[in-house]
């Protein structure tokens, strides 16, 4: 289930010049090919080369946020404390924005959201409604695939090691390969340029021209219900996928590579953030899910926040959700019906539940997490890496991530569906944003998050739905700018 761009307040990015987009994100490739079955994947008449967690989901930039018609609330405390019976002790959102945010998110037929706010210092306010899955209410801790916000994550692991010494952003990928601790690909080279070395900084920078190949295919077959996929199996999907045939059975050169040299190439890729969760695990020896837990989201204290599912609650489990009319699901995906417990008659009208689902390709967008954990997260890159005085990033780095990556005439070239005026490790910036905000967001099949920061007002916010989001009216935009002002006010 590839991963692209959802819905601007402006309209879908798909059907707008790009001059005047303002909404965020994510690329397509080098050359149009079948569109994508993925989650990510925008279900439209134009045929684009764009990945399954492509979309990045990234919605717009706060100045577009504006252009939905929120108004900025004025509020001057936070809400009541939450009941320890949600897993959240702290404040909630004050009344009146709770209202506004909530008839944003009904607009767009969201079964269940939860979203947070903070500043450096503390979470100002969390809250929830709707619910989680049959019988659950949704809380601020509510979890569940947060799509291509979780690259932002695996960016952090890889720097981590350029940190330690272990690896610098110029590697070779290669180099780290042919010594890997861990069962995966030993080589990868574009079969189009196989002297161009793709290199550690091109995979956090989308400058690779590594793609998620045909769909349906490895990719959007990779998701299943069940258990969490075995941690081994990334490295052994990668291997098949990125090693030539016949040891790789499902490595394709024209579908799984698009014709852009590496690093002078803007494709948002979610493959190449695969294969950074791989640099990761082959550096150190640890599987993805386990260095990430250990080393950042324990730390950082996003204790509901895994990249392997059953390592959670299940109690705090939500469930992805879509809309249908007439037997059509709404949305940006597929329906991937294999997913949908039960059968659906062909004229079929409402909303549907998906089981709870996972994929082994897990660092470029199957991070589990909620509002909470995700404002800690925005809290860590406002405080330049550290957060409650634990560093997670050198501020050096931390200050790098957040800093333009790419040439302008490369960023200028790329055939992403909106403007991206910067790229940096995973942090985007759209046209529209102030200097000082950053952004990402994310979405998979039933889901839609984001996550932004204005590190000059010195707050973020985030939010989750359990519900995917159409492209042609997307409510988070609004939603985070409401969060942002409202944070930046009390």
């Amino acid at each position: 289930m590839p991963r692209c761009p959802t819905a601007s307040p402006l309209g879908s990015p798909w059907q707008r010049p790009k001059s005047t987009i303002g909404s965020l994100n994510a690329s397509a490739g080098k050359r149009a090919t079948r569109p994508s079955l993925g989650s990510d994947m925008i279900q439209d008449s134009r045929s684009c080369r764009v990945s399954r967690r492509q979309l990045l989901a990234t919605a717009s930039s706060s100045a577009a946020a504006l252009a939905i018609g929120a108004a900025v609330v004025a509020c001057t405390s936070a809400g009541s404390a939450g009941s320890g019976a949600t897993g959240y002790d702290g404040p909630t959102a004050p009344p009146e924005l709770k209202q506004k945010l909530q008839a944003l998110a009904d607009s767009a037929r969201v079964i269940g959201c939860n979203v947070a706010a903070v500043n450096r210092d503390r979470t100002v306010f969390a809250d929830a409604w709707g619910n989680a899955r049959t019988g659950k209410p949704m809380t601020p801790v509510s979890t569940l695939n947060i799509g291509s916000v979780s690259k932002t994550v695996t960016a952090t692991a890889v720097l981590q090691l350029v940190a330690a010494g272990k690896i610098t952003l110029d590697t070779d990928v290669n180099d780290v390969l042919a010594n890997a601790k861990l069962y995966g690909p030993r080589s990868i080279r574009s079969p189009h340029h196989p002297d161009a070395p793709i290199r550690v900084k091109h995979l956090l920078t989308h400058l690779t021209p590594l793609t998620s190949g045909a769909e349906p295919g490895p990719y959007g077959y990779s998701y299943r219900v069940g258990d969490a996929a075995n941690s081994a199996e990334m490295g052994r999907w990668l291997y098949d996928f990125l090693t030539p045939a016949p040891r790789g059975w499902t490595y394709d050169a024209e579908a799984n590579f698009t014709r852009g040299v590496p690093g002078q190439a803007h494709m948002y890729s979610d493959i190449g953030f695969d294969v950074a969760g791989h640099v990761v695990q082959a550096v150190t020896g640890k599987y993805f899910d386990d260095y990430c837990r250990e080393a950042i989201l324990q730390p950082a204290g996003m204790t509901r926040s895994d990249f392997n599912r059953d390592k959670l609650s299940e109690d705090d489990r939500a469930h992805p959700h879509a809309w249908f009319e007439n037997g059509i699901k709404k949305g940006m995906w597929k329906d991937y019906r294999n997913l949908i417990p039960h059968d659906i008659p062909d004229t079929y009208t409402g909303k549907i539940e998906y089981d709870s689902y996972t994929t082994p390709l897990t660092p470029a967008g199957a991070l589990f997490s909620n509002a909470v954990d995700l404002a800690r997260w925005v809290r860590l890159w406002l405080g330049g890496g550290s957060i409650d005085g634990r560093e997670i990033l050198p501020k050096p780095l931390a200050a790098a991530a957040l800093t333009n990556q790419v040439a302008p005439e490369i960023l200028a070239a790329s055939e992403s569906p909106v403007s991206m005026i910067a790229q940096g490790h995973a942090w985007m910036r759209l046209v529209g944003d102030a200097k000082s905000v950053w952004q990402h967001a994310g979405s998979d099949l039933g889901t839609a998050s984001y996550v932004m920061l204005d590190a000059e007002r010195g707050v973020g916010a985030a939010v989750v739905c359990n519900t995917e989001i159409a492209i042609d009216h997307d409510p988070r935009p609004a939603m985070l700018q409401l969060l942002l002002d409202g944070a930046a006010q009390i």
